[in-house]
């Protein structure tokens, strides 16, 4: 039987491993194909939360990023990116330009988080770290690059 058929015994099929590599880098192509769009038509950049996973903590580096976490809150990944934020949560699943958190402990995506924090002033350089901040002085344990 070949590595890509169906195994009568199991409703269950064998993809080939060429076809996630194929999959990957049809993605990969169609994400740089919608940045340089963006980019030409000077896009604004979207914010994004990630949740983490809470094994996170673990992490030395993670913790000693939060030292004022309050236990029990969530841990997130905050980012800035042209792209959708869907798009960007799954570059980072898939390795993609990501960073090392999302892409070993992400969970999902957590825009409602953003609720109530003020970004109309903030330039997109700004943006990132002050929405970090504005999560931190809230317990949230918060990884940004």
């Amino acid at each position: 039987m070949s590595a890509g058929a169906c195994n009568n015994l199991s409703s269950a099929c064998v993809v080939p491993r060429e076809s996630h590599t194929d999959d990957r880098e049809s993605q990969i192509a169609d994400w740089k194909r919608k940045a340089r769009a963006a980019a030409k038509t000077k896009k604004m950049r979207n914010l994004y939360i990630i949740t983490l996973h809470p094994e996170v903590l673990a992490r030395k580096e993670f913790r000693d990023a939060n030292p004022n976490y309050i236990e029990g809150m969530p841990c997130v990944y905050v980012g800035i990116t042209i792209h959708d934020p869907g798009d960007r949560y799954k570059q980072h699943k898939t390795g993609y330009k990501c960073s090392k958190y999302p892409r070993m402990f992400g969970v999902e995506l957590a825009m409602e988080l953003m609720e109530g924090f003020e970004e109309t002033a903030l330039t997109d350089k700004e943006k990132e770290p002050a929405l970090a901040d504005w999560l931190r002085d809230q317990g949230y344990a918060v990884w940004q690059n």
